[in-house]
């Protein structure tokens, strides 16, 4: 997909097999013959799973997307158009940035006070957990808790990974998933 930070969700099938998805951040699909793909650096990378309607969602979420509810409209869009139960999705959040590494400014910080914990202060700065907004966000859209999985595994401290905060890097890492 051609990442933008932004809200729009794509439903693929094979016949966009190898086709680049224009601006769009999430991608779903009931096709076992797709492969869906998201590549992140910092962002949190989002695997989405219908056990029962046989569907996968992939989405690539910072704080714009977050903030613009991009996981929300992937459930719902997984609900209409393959009749995916919220309850029964099963949830991945791949390696991202950790909250004591995410600095934001108070423009940024002001969209997630709803969400207890979510914002850190310290020494007059303001640190974002992205994973715990996406958290809050999946089980306000129907999801279970304990279907949620997140890897604590940071972009920024480990240096397998490439980090856009760590040293402005235009590499990505790469997760595929399929049916």
């Amino acid at each position: 997909m051609q990442q933008i930070h932004g809200d729009g969700v794509s439903r693929v099938d094979h016949f966009d097999d190898g086709r680049e998805i224009k601006s769009c951040d999430s991608l779903i699909s009931n096709d076992p013959n797709v492969t869906l793909c998201v590549r992140v650096a910092d962002c949190l990378p989002i695997s989405v799973i219908g056990r029962k309607s046989r569907a996968i969602g992939l989405i690539h979420a910072g704080w714009r997307g977050l903030s613009k509810n991009i996981i929300f409209k992937t459930i719902q869009s997984m609900v209409n158009e393959f009749s995916s139960e919220p309850e029964d999705l099963e949830i991945s959040i791949g390696p991202h940035i950790c909250q004591k590494h995410y600095e934001v400014k108070n423009d940024v910080s002001s969209k997630f006070i709803k969400f207890p914990g979510a914002i850190y202060q310290k020494d007059s700065k303001e640190f974002l957990d992205l994973a715990k907004v996406a958290e809050y966000q999946l089980i306000e859209s129907g999801v279970k808790k304990e279907h949620i999985r997140i890897d604590k595994t940071c972009t920024f401290e480990n240096l397998l990974f490439p980090s856009f905060r760590r040293n402005q890097t235009s590499e990505r890492f790469v997760v595929k998933l399929n049916i």
